[in-house]
């Protein structure tokens, strides 16, 4: 099940057939997804509440200080993991986002969120095998991240 639209923003998440209280999930920021649906964890609980932590990370996302857009994508990652105060931009990740590195910030009510995966794990999960190292640099309006939250929430207590 897919809520929100992937190439603005989404949230997959597929049920378990032997488990009901279990399943996949996965988040879609333009196109690009963050995370594995490979990796079987709670939905009632463990899920639903990490996607939550995540939404409630981004919605809060530091406001930064600098003119991003002159920098290059590998430019602006790299100012992040070089940054005194990376914790502040950092995505601290959860069990489907294991595999990533990534730092999210917000601008006039836009979230924006940089990420790679790491090039040093072993790949684990079939569809991460090509996903490659490249950073993906993606953004989303603080209020549809909102507005999928509320949705995913809605559904979640349908399953």
């Amino acid at each position: 099940m897919i809520v929100g639209n992937k190439k603005s923003f989404a949230i997959e998440f597929t049920q378990s057939e032997s488990d009901p209280k279990m399943g996949y999930g996965k988040v879609w920021i333009q196109n690009e997804f963050y995370g594995t649906n490979k990796d079987l964890i709670y939905l009632d609980s463990y899920l639903i509440s990490l996607i939550n932590e995540l939404i409630n990370e981004l919605i809060n996302a530091k406001k930064i200080d600098f003119e991003f857009e002159k920098l290059s994508e590998s430019e602006l990652f790299e100012l992040f993991e070089n940054e005194l105060n990376r914790f502040d931009y950092l995505i601290k990740g959860s069990t489907f986002t294991d595999d990533f590195t990534a730092y999210r910030f917000n601008k006039n009510g836009t979230i924006f969120l940089i990420w790679k995966m790491w090039n040093n794990k072993e790949i684990l999960f079939s569809d991460l095998k090509d996903y490659g190292t490249k950073i993906k640099f993606c953004k989303v309006k603080k209020v549809e991240i909102e507005n999928i939250k509320d949705k995913l929430l809605k559904k979640a207590t349908q399953i």
